[in-house]
């Protein structure tokens, strides 16, 4: 087994996880209330764009990852207005042991010193592209493998908000 452990180590790419962090940056801003619509700007340009790398990795793998977009409309202290916050993950079903689940997650919101601007470039890298970047190429690298336990690898949003994000993963990881 650790030969196995060696060689997923080998896998990893720092020039992708570096890539990833660019574009994620590349958004400028992620904030959880920021532009939903646009396709180069805003949280859910960057979301789309999360959820199109994950389905590119599960078609190199045959379909081994289901992409899900599970989300939850709040209204809250830093979020006035009701709004949806919304995850996006990646889902590797176990072989042996599938209700055993494994979930690695990073977030894809980012904000500038005022909580409440939406708006400004909030680039994010360290917080949390770099985590997102993690859990990317993670993502990527154990798709190619099989394991006994569920692998669940999560985008959060609306974690600078008040930890909604993981809400909705709780939430989606109970119903299921």
């Amino acid at each position: 087994e650790h030969a196995l452990l060696h060689q997923i180590a080998g896998e990893v790419s720092a020039e992708r996880q570096h890539a990833t962090i660019a574009k994620l940056v590349s958004f400028g801003t992620r904030h959880t209330l920021s532009d939903t619509k646009s396709d180069t700007r805003g949280i859910g340009a960057a979301r789309r764009w999360v959820a199109g790398q994950f389905a590119a990795m599960s078609k190199d793998c045959g379909g081994c990852l289901a992409v899900e977009t599970p989300s939850q409309v709040f209204t809250g202290r830093r979020v006035p207005n009701p709004t949806e916050v919304m995850d996006v993950l990646a889902i590797q079903r176990g072989t042996t042991d599938p209700d055993r689940v494994i979930v690695i997650s990073g977030h894809l919101d980012s904000r500038v010193t005022d909580v409440m601007n939406t708006t400004a470039d909030a680039p994010g890298a360290n917080d949390d592209a770099s985590g997102v970047a993690a859990v990317m190429e993670a993502a990527r690298v154990l798709s190619r493998h099989k394991f006994p336990a569920t692998l669940v690898f999560a985008a959060l949003s609306g974690e600078e908000q008040g930890l909604y994000g993981g809400k909705v993963l709780a939430d989606y990881a109970k119903a299921k």
